[in-house]
């Protein structure tokens, strides 16, 4: 008996919306600002270990719930997140799901915030569009997960200083 293998992903809609949302937010916004308006927005949740709060998005069901959030000096400068569950074995349905999913939602993303920077590295492919606001949004499409970055514009300048 064939085992039929089934994955989830957000949709392209709700990626977008979902960056959509941090792109309208008021920043700079501390990660503890941030992870109450996800909590409000969008029913994730907060899991706190060792005494530290970590944003988990517990709604999506994925395999891999956790949200990254990276600040500098109080201010959030990145907000990272799977965007679909993360894939054991890769296969040729598994690489095809994957592929297909990113290439909606970069359909998606060029049909809100106009043409995107595409790059690819190491098995990986990446699609990026700048924000009038200073922003910058990420999808990526990597062997084994789809994800999402939204860099705020504090962390988009910062980069910038840093030379990176």
């Amino acid at each position: 008996m064939t085992e039929i293998v089934t994955w989830k992903a957000m949709s392209p809609a709700e990626v977008c919306d979902l960056m959509d949302f941090w792109a309208a937010a008021a920043w700079p916004l501390t990660r503890d600002e941030m992870q109450r308006l996800a909590v409000e927005r969008y029913g994730w949740s907060i899991e706190v270990e060792d005494d530290v709060p970590y944003l988990m998005n517990t709604v999506s069901g994925f395999t891999i719930p956790d949200v990254s959030t990276i600040g500098s000096e109080g201010a959030l400068s990145y907000i990272s997140l799977r965007i679909s569950d993360v894939i054991r074995r890769i296969t040729p349905e598994s690489t095809e799901f994957l592929g297909d999913n990113f290439a909606l939602m970069v359909r998606e993303g060029t049909e809100r915030w106009g043409k995107q920077l595409m790059r690819a590295s190491a098995g990986s492919e990446s699609a990026s569009w700048c924000l009038s606001s200073g922003a910058r949004i990420s999808l990526n499409c990597h062997p084994k997960s789809l994800s999402a970055m939204f860099q705020t514009p504090q962390g988009v300048e910062l980069d910038r200083t840093s030379g990176n």
